[in-house]
């Protein structure tokens, strides 16, 4: 079932009341969303028309939807080492057209370098990896899969080729699991 324009304001909704009173702790190693984080507005048909022709791809439909109502968040996200006494590093976060465009088509050419590598490894795991399909990073290394099934959603989390899964079978499943798993909230439509 393909992804809803309400499902999305939801979710939108909420993951901002969320971190709203969010806080950072420096005990976890990893990005975390900052304090006040809100998704920048959607974009309209002709820029998400721009941004898939600027990749080389085309977009499914649920994320089509998904930029018509958000395009990437507003604030970095913060790389904490836990207590390592490492400083704390910015990282983009969900990544947001046309601001992240050249860092998006770089992390798209290091994926493409590694493609037979990532090709393998996701074979190793029961998943068929198209030889016609594009990825589009989303939020760190978790990259959308385009193909020319449009109705197809899946999210890929590529550390490395040597090290992928699916994180996703649809954006929806993805979304939740990603910002919402820890939390007793549910989307309801």
């Amino acid at each position: 079932m393909a992804i809803t324009k309400q499902l999305l304001e939801n979710f939108k909704q909420t993951t901002e009341e969320r971190w709203e009173s969010k806080h950072i702790d420096d005990a976890i190693y990893g990005f975390q969303i900052v304090p006040g984080t809100r998704w920048n507005p959607g974009l309209n048909e002709e820029e998400i028309a721009q941004y898939a022709n600027a990749l080389g791809v085309q977009f499914p439909d649920d994320f089509r939807t998904f930029l018509g109502v958000m395009n990437g968040t507003n604030l970095p996200t913060l790389n904490v080492y836990g207590r390592s006494n490492e400083p704390t590093r910015e990282g983009i976060g969900a990544y947001s057209y046309p601001r992240d465009i050249d860092f998006v088509k770089h992390l798209i050419r290091e994926v493409g370098e590694g493609s037979e590598e990532l090709r393998v490894t996701m074979a190793e795991d029961g998943f068929d990896l198209p030889k016609d399909c594009g990825f589009v990073p989303i939020y760190g290394h978790r990259y959308l899969l385009c193909t020319s099934d449009l109705r197809r959603s899946v999210v890929l989390s590529i550390a490395t080729p040597s090290d992928a899964i699916v994180y996703g079978e649809t954006l929806e499943e993805y979304l939740i699991r990603e910002f919402l798993e820890q939390s007793p909230l549910t989307l309801e439509t």
